[in-house]
């Protein structure tokens, strides 16, 4: 079963509920001493317009227009977040311990949902950066099984990546299928994360940090002309505009800006 924030967030919920300072001391009794968990969590949106994120989905896929005009439906779309490092402002990193491995992100599901993808018990300390790798998911059948792919799970193993749509302008529509194993490292700044200023543990939070990394999906064809570019242009530019459109923001709450 493939745990969301938003069903761990509940269930948190209900022990306290259930238990009352029971639930305060089983919260207590899975913090450890001198560190603090800092939780990484993932979520796609669209380009934000005029201070909102339009919703893009037409039935069960994202739809949207190119800077090249044209017209494109995902009809299934996977991103894999296969890795990542803290980077404190002393110079040493830490690294996230994913939950389930290699996160294979459905771009179909819905905007801004948040899927939990990794933690790091940290000291107090300040953090600068954060690195971040997509790559191959990778995993063993039962894990895949969880995800919930259906038909495009088979497709998404062992992918960084996997897009298959189609692209209308005029009376021209074009099919594509494109996949990669590729990795790309994406380098984040931290400094100016936490009201202005770098991600500050002190070790004595009562709660999880947490961290959203989020993605745009609607730019990753910007500058493809689908009837004259190839696979491995396509392929390419996906790497490329993912690099540039990643972003991290502090809590679980991404800004339209």
């Amino acid at each position: 079963m493939l745990f969301t924030a938003r069903t761990l967030a509940a269930a948190a919920l209900s022990l306290t509920t259930v238990f009352g300072a029971a639930g305060c001391d089983l919260i207590d009794a899975f913090k450890n001493e001198d560190t603090t968990l800092v939780q990484l969590m993932v979520t796609h949106h669209a380009t934000p317009q005029d201070g909102t994120f339009p919703s893009l989905s037409v039935g069960d896929a994202a739809t949207f227009e190119t800077d090249e005009g044209w017209t494109v439906s995902l009809r299934s779309a996977y991103i894999t977040t296969a890795d990542a490092t803290l980077h404190s402002c002393s110079g040493s990193s830490v690294e996230f311990e994913s939950f389930r491995g290699p996160l294979p992100e459905d771009i179909n599901g819905e905007d801004l949902d948040l899927l939990t993808f990794a933690g790091v018990e940290v000291e107090a300390g300040s953090f600068c950066g954060m690195t971040v790798e997509y790559g191959p998911f990778v995993a063993d059948d039962e894990t895949a099984r969880d995800y919930q792919m259906g038909d495009d799970a088979n497709k998404i193993r062992n992918a960084t990546y996997y897009f298959e749509g189609v692209a209308h302008k005029g009376d021209v529509a074009v099919d594509f299928e494109l996949t990669g194993d590729g990795t790309v490292a994406v380098d984040l700044d931290l400094s100016t994360i936490m009201n202005g200023g770098a991600l500050r543990i002190s070790a004595e939070e009562p709660f999880p940090v947490d961290l959203t990394l989020s993605k745009t999906y609607d730019r990753f064809f910007d500058g493809v002309d689908f009837s004259t570019s190839d696979s491995d242009d396509m392929n390419a530019n996906i790497m490329a505009v993912l690099e540039l459109e990643t972003r991290i923001a502090f809590g679980t709450r991404v800004d339209a800006k």
